[in-house]
């Protein structure tokens, strides 16, 4: 995936300004580790899959872990995973764009640490009111940046491996999904 990700890097340049991550979670009804019941399907066995990708939806980073898991604890681990080295945030500006999955205290603290500029979808807490203008800044300068997460998600579930982890080893699926984020940073850098 690495190599990859170089290759797509000279073809086409990373766009590094607008960065998405989402997750999807996947059956495993073979169970293993890296597994847990998946709160959208019955409590049945799964694991699901985080993913970081470029304005373009180029993967630069991919996480495996149980189903149960929330995606906040998920989204250090794919910063810090991005197979090539990230450049300067002072020379170009980083935006990290996210859904209502990860509006928590110490993703945020997290994110602005590695120098990302901020802009997770705001989640109304309890008793909080209802406000029509958006509190987060940002959210009305820039348009919504998480489709592209979401299309290369689409992308990678189009193969029958990742569909569903038919695999016991975690090792195993990781690498098949590593194959495909391959496979789908190959056709964006020849087709665009």
């Amino acid at each position: 995936m690495e190599t990859m990700v170089r290759f797509y890097g000279q073809c086409r340049q990373v766009k590094w300004k607008w960065q998405s991550v989402d997750s999807k979670s996947c059956p495993a009804p073979l169970g293993g580790p890296e597994t847990g019941k998946c709160p959208t399907d019955r409590s049945k066995s799964g694991s699901k899959i985080h993913l970081l990708v470029d304005q373009r939806g180029a993967p630069l980073a991919l996480h495996i872990t149980g189903a149960n898991e929330h995606d906040k604890w998920s989204a250090d681990d794919l910063i810090v995973s991005i197979v090539v080295e990230r450049p300067d945030p002072q020379k170009i500006k980083q935006h990290f764009c996210a859904d209502k999955g990860y509006d928590y205290n110490d993703v945020h603290e997290f994110v602005e640490q590695a120098r990302y500029i901020v802009h997770i979808k705001h989640r109304r807490r309890r008793n909080e009111p209802i406000i029509e203008e958006c509190p987060i800044p940002g959210e009305k300068r820039y348009p919504a940046r998480r489709w592209v997460v979401e299309r290369t998600i689409s992308w990678l579930v189009k193969r029958r491996s990742i569909r569903t982890r038919w695999c016991k080893k975690p090792q195993n699926w990781m690498a098949l999904a590593q194959f495909a984020c391959a496979h789908i940073l190959l056709n964006l850098a020849i087709y665009g």
